[in-house]
Formats: structure tokens, sequence, C-alpha cells
């Protein structure tokens, strides 16, 4: 059936969702504390729609940024989005401009590690990553216009709603290690996101780190046999 990838799409979603209702709540909250209306933070969720860049954006917008700085900020914490579309571009060569464009505005970090985790489920198959991204747009909305509806009866630290983030993204990298080889690029990437951090300013130590694991990965992965590259890949 032609809507049978849309629906697994939605489905692998799920774990995402759970995720960011809480974080897109948190968000909310902050949106409210700042001065946004419900309207305004459920527009910059569905217009910006990228978590770290809007907690960044409602807390300069509460010191009296103007827009400028704001919009240059986001841009440069986002640089990383470079490295994963670049990644799944490949996948997608058989599909028209339109479609690309449209995937490219819902791309997340969490979308993409889901994405990524199973080739064949989103090579060339639009209707997949749509129901994915889709849900997960949905969700995070979900979570800010509720969190700017109820953010004064919320105490985002009290329920521990910052920690939301970080133990979605332990999750979803569970779900990638699949191999020894998988093991170790984690521990390199958790080693050097630790080192370039006290050198490197705001979100370049993704840039950096990421650059500097995945040519490790390429070294790793030709030293090995030809039997256990197969496995790894």
């Amino acid at each position: 059936m032609a809507d049978r990838p849309f629906r697994e799409g939605i489905q692998a979603a799920i774990p995402i969702v759970l995720g960011y209702l809480p974080v897109g709540l948190a968000f909310g909250v902050l949106a409210r504390k700042t001065g946004l209306s419900p309207l305004e933070a459920g527009l910059m969720s569905l217009l910006v729609y990228a978590g770290s860049s809007q907690f960044i954006a409602v807390e300069m917008i509460s010191k009296g940024t103007m827009w400028l700085p704001i919009v240059i900020t986001t841009f440069f914490v986002n640089l990383r989005h470079f490295l994963m579309s670049s990644t799944i571009f490949h996948l997608w060569n058989r599909q028209p401009l339109r479609t690309l464009i449209l995937l490219s505005a819902q791309l997340t970090d969490e979308s993409f590690a889901v994405a990524t985790s199973s080739r064949q489920k989103v090579e060339n198959r639009p209707g997949y990553l749509f129901g994915l991204q889709m849900t997960s747009q949905a969700s995070w909305i979900a979570g800010s216009v509720t969190g700017a509806f109820f953010g004064g009866l919320i105490d985002p630290e009290g329920y521990g709603l910052p920690f939301a983030f970080p133990s979605l993204f332990i999750c979803l990298l569970i779900l990638q290690i699949r191999s020894r080889l998988h093991v170790a690029l984690m521990v390199v990437a958790g080693v050097l996101s630790l080192f370039f951090k006290e050198f490197l300013p705001g979100n370049w130590t993704i840039v950096v780190t990421a650059l500097m694991t995945s040519s490790v990965g390429v070294l790793l992965q030709r030293t090995q046999p030809q039997k256990g590259s197969a496995q790894n890949r």
C-alpha cells in the first residue's frame, strides 16, 4: 500500500515524540516567561524548528537582543545540519528538488539518528521520512504551545525537563550501536567532545568532533579485514 512507508515513519517517531513533548513543554514555559504568546511560541516551533536555537533565541529576546544577532547565532548553532544533510543526500538522489527542500526543512538530530539507523527503510522512501519528521515536529509544536499556555503553573527545573534532551540522545545512540567499531567510535566521539569543549565556542565542538570521528571511523574500517568490514556496514 502507498501509505505503508508513511505509517512506518509514524511508528518510528514514537521514541522522538516521548522526548520532544517534555522538552517542547520546557521551551513553551521559557518562551511564555520571556513574553511570547502561545501563538508566537507555536509559530517559532513551526518555522524555526530547532530546539537548541529556540532556547537560545528566547534567552536573547529576554535580554532585548536585536533580530540580526539572533539570526547569526542560529545559523552557527545549526552548522551541524550541513554534516547531517550531506550524509543522507546520497540516499535521495532520485527525488525531485521540492521533495528534498521539504525533507531538509524538517531535519533534526533525532530524526536523522532514527533515519540513518536503517538505510533500507529510508533510502528513496520519502513517505517514511515524511511520517517520521511530521510526527516529530507535531509533537514539538504541541509541547511548545502547551507549555506556553500553562507556563505560569510549571517549573521546568522541578520536573527535570532539561534532562529530557540528553536522555533522548542516549536512547537514540544505543539503538545505533551494532558492532565493536561503533562502540570504539562512540568512545572516540565522547573523548573528543569533552576535549574540544574546553577550547571551542558554541556548537563548533559538535562540528569538529563529528568530522574527526568520521575520519577515524573511515580509517578504522579500512584497516579491518574484508569480512569484518562487510559486517559493520
